[in-house]
């Protein structure tokens, strides 16, 4: 094999092997929720754990696509019941699960979406925070006080 050939193949082989750490963990990827994946998740993370000792009760957990499936429509409730405080574009980041969403006023909450970069409007937020705003348990003031939910910007 010729040496541009191995760099070919080294660079397909690498970029294969990094998209699973960009994986949430419905995928079966473990993700440790106390890791700094995106600038203010540990924050996030360390809030709910805290709330969660302080009486909030935690979202129910299911594993894999049945996880996913109940994440979804966490997400796309969301979407419809706080579409204000979305605003017009919004990516939502749970920080649990590492799972990137994409809220877009015109078009709703594509679920599962590449990452967003730092300098755009996300919104952090952990499955327990998104679990009582849309049973409308918790209102988004009182999430954000909490620091169960945050916006990055």
């Amino acid at each position: 094999m010729s040496p541009v050939s191995n760099w070919v193949l080294l660079i397909l082989v690498s970029t294969a092997t990094s998209l699973p750490a960009r994986a949430c963990s419905y995928e079966g990827q473990f993700n440790n929720p106390f890791t700094e994946s995106f600038p203010g998740s540990l924050d996030v993370a360390i809030a709910t754990q805290q709330a969660i000792e302080d009486g909030l009760t935690p979202a129910p957990s299911l594993q894999g696509q049945q996880g996913l499936s109940q994440a979804s429509w966490w997400l796309k409730l969301l979407a419809k019941q706080w579409k204000s405080e979305l605003g017009s574009e919004t990516f939502v980041y749970l920080v649990d699960s590492h799972l990137w969403s994409e809220y877009k006023a015109d078009y709703g909450m594509t679920v599962h979406t590449q990452a967003a970069n730092t300098d755009q409007k996300v919104l952090l937020i952990s499955e327990a925070a998104l679990y009582h705003l849309v049973a409308k348990e918790l209102s988004f003031t009182r999430a954000q006080q909490l620091g169960i939910a945050q916006f990055s910007i």
